[in-house]
């Protein structure tokens, strides 16, 4: 279990390294549309859906990358003053809460991507942009979450562990 977990780190950290450049192509199409309905009077129908589907990529990535680095908001204030066993119950209800809401998804975003793939869905607009692609990214970067955020969990629960037991 360890090495799936040290995998998805590694996962994690290289892909976050090229989803970055994300933000500048969004803002590139975004100061192209920009520029040429406004200068040029040429307006690009394409670029809106192009964004949304790059900014959900991103969003799904930029997720686990904050897990990996631990930045998510974290309310200790309340919890930190708890008794050790109590602070253990509640991180293994996080986890739960975790696991439950992300398998949620994964289960329901897999079966809207599984019916969009098999109809070859398109976009409604005037370019016909394939949105099976970002339907089927969805339940696979939940994936890369889920694990991302239970090797996360784990590890607080170790170094916690490691912290009680050096201060006794």
């Amino acid at each position: 279990m360890k090495k799936l977990f040290t995998y998805v780190d590694w996962f994690t950290e290289k892909t976050s390294n090229y989803i970055q450049f994300l933000v500048l192509v969004m803002m590139l199409i975004v100061v192209i549309s920009v520029v040429t309905r406004y200068f040029l009077k040429i307006g690009f129908i394409w670029a809106l859906p192009i964004n949304r589907q790059l900014w959900g990529v991103f969003i799904l990535f930029a997720g686990s990358y904050t897990m990996l680095m631990n930045r998510h908001l974290n309310i200790e204030v309340l919890t930190s003053r708890l008794p050790f066993a109590i602070q253990f119950c509640l991180k293994i209800l996080n986890l739960l809460i975790f696991i439950s809401v992300l398998g949620i998804i994964i289960w329901q975003s897999s079966k809207v991507a599984l019916n969009s793939v098999l109809l070859r869905e398109l976009s409604q607009g005037t370019p016909k942009i394939p949105l099976y692609t970002i339907k089927t990214a969805i339940p696979l970067l939940c994936v890369v979450f889920l694990f991302q955020g239970i090797a996360s969990l784990l590890r607080g629960f170790h170094e916690k562990e490691s912290d009680e037991e050096g201060v006794d």
